[in-house]
């Protein structure tokens, strides 16, 4: 990610969700190209944007990312809705659920 990429995505709406993102990718050792690829992105531009904080990521992609990063998609479908939609979690799960928090 570039430099003026890196320091956008502190002050991006969904940073924390992108920060997370880019942290499953890292730990799973797997190039911002190959996750692209593996999750059928529409561009390694686009999967650089949601990990720039830029873009959520789209509930239609929650079980390919889920997927890479070796992830119940239950869970990372929740730990999504923490980051990018804050009012459904807590409709869904509470104010700050503990069950999802290891998953962040």
């Amino acid at each position: 990610m570039s430099e003026i990429r890196a320091i956008a995505s502190t002050a991006a709406p969904w940073g924390r969700g992108g920060a997370w993102i880019s942290h499953l990718r890292r730990s799973s050792e797997i190039t911002l190209r190959e996750c692209a690829e593996q999750i059928g992105a529409p561009s390694v531009r686009w999967a650089e944007d949601v990990e720039a904080g830029l873009r959520p990521v789209p509930s239609s992609m929650y079980a390919a990312y889920a997927k890479v990063f070796g992830l119940d998609l239950r869970d990372f479908a929740a730990t999504c809705l923490r980051h990018y939609d804050r009012k459904a979690f807590e409709a869904l799960f509470g104010v700050e659920s503990q069950e999802f928090s290891a998953a962040a």
